[in-house]
């Protein structure tokens, strides 16, 4: 039987960009089939605060989407894993695998391999409860490994903590275990991108409109509920604000929309800043591993 050739469309780009339309028109295009790389977007409770496309009602065929029904991390190694089960049933279908979303660090495991690692389970869970700040607990692992810490956020709290758990594991510096450039298959990676002006003036219509359409109604709904804390460690942006805001007794709603706005425009920047040295570390692995048929792209939508 005929097939096309084994390669993965790669979208990214920051929050509110416009990823997800384009995606589908590229997929009506290149009889494609869209594997979400959204971390909100796994999560079936969770609809409004993260722009979850109406993905069942989707000519181009969705896949990733509404898959854990209860509250726990979705490791990024499991993510690679199950991409690379949907790739070969796409490519089976003859049609072409879109992976697209936000959520850099799933990108990036499907063309970067970590070493397999000892995580202490019970000094994770120790960390977890700690009342230790998130920027004590990253002070924490830069006086161990510095390198490590530089390359994670302060507000990290998964990621720092998981760190920790590592060295107490392995009882070897975090940094040590290198990630090796291994892509799932030859890939065409795109940033989609805008002007900053309009990314930022997009997000701030976001929000207003995830009001509109009942994103505190939602939120409402997981208060008291097992997802309550694992939304507030997670920190998924718009649900842990409102669930802190929630906890008090009175609170204005135009006092709190300004707030997710800040923090989805410095989430959106940190995309971005992620993004372009994922993207020259590619150009550089590329050239290194002499690998010919993989492109690295960026869309700008003026």
């Amino acid at each position: 039987m005929y097939m096309k050739k084994q390669n993965v469309i790669i979208i990214s780009g920051a929050t509110a960009t416009g990823k997800s339309d384009f995606a589908i028109q590229m997929g009506r295009e290149v009889s494609g089939e869209i594997i979400n790389a959204d971390i909100g977007s796994f999560y079936k409770p969770l609809t409004i605060g993260t722009a979850k496309p109406d993905w069942k009602g989707e000519a181009v065929p969705h896949h990733l989407f509404d898959i854990i029904e209860e509250p726990y991390d979705y490791t990024v190694a499991q993510y690679r894993q199950d991409v690379q089960r949907l790739c070969l049933d796409i490519w089976n279908r003859n049609n072409t695998p879109i992976i697209v979303g936000g959520s850099a660090f799933y990108i990036k495991a499907l063309l970067y391999k970590h070493c397999a690692v000892t995580v202490n389970k019970e000094y994770v869970a120790e960390l977890e409860r700690s009342p230790l700040s998130n920027q004590e607990l990253w002070n924490e692992l830069a006086s161990i490994d510095g390198l490590r810490a530089s390359q994670i956020q302060p507000n990290d709290r998964y990621r720092v903590i998981r760190a920790l758990a590592i060295f107490e594991g392995e009882k070897k510096l975090p940094s040590q275990f290198a990630e090796t450039f291994s892509p799932i298959a030859p890939f065409h990676f795109i940033e989609y991108s805008r002007d900053r002006e309009e990314s930022y003036h997009r997000i701030d219509k976001r929000v207003i409109q995830m009001i509109d359409d009942g994103l505190l109604e939602e939120v409402v709904s997981l208060q008291g509920t097992k997802w309550e804390e694992f939304l507030l460690r997670k920190k998924i942006i718009g649900y842990d604000d409102l669930l802190r805001a929630l906890q008090k007794e009175t609170f204005a709603l135009d006092e709190v929309i300004p707030v997710l706005q800040q923090r989805t425009r410095n989430y959106a920047k940190r995309q971005v800043t992620f993004l372009k040295k994922l993207k020259g570390q590619l150009r550089e692995d590329l050239i290194k591993n002499s690998y010919k048929d993989c492109i690295v792209d960026h869309v700008i939508i003026k």
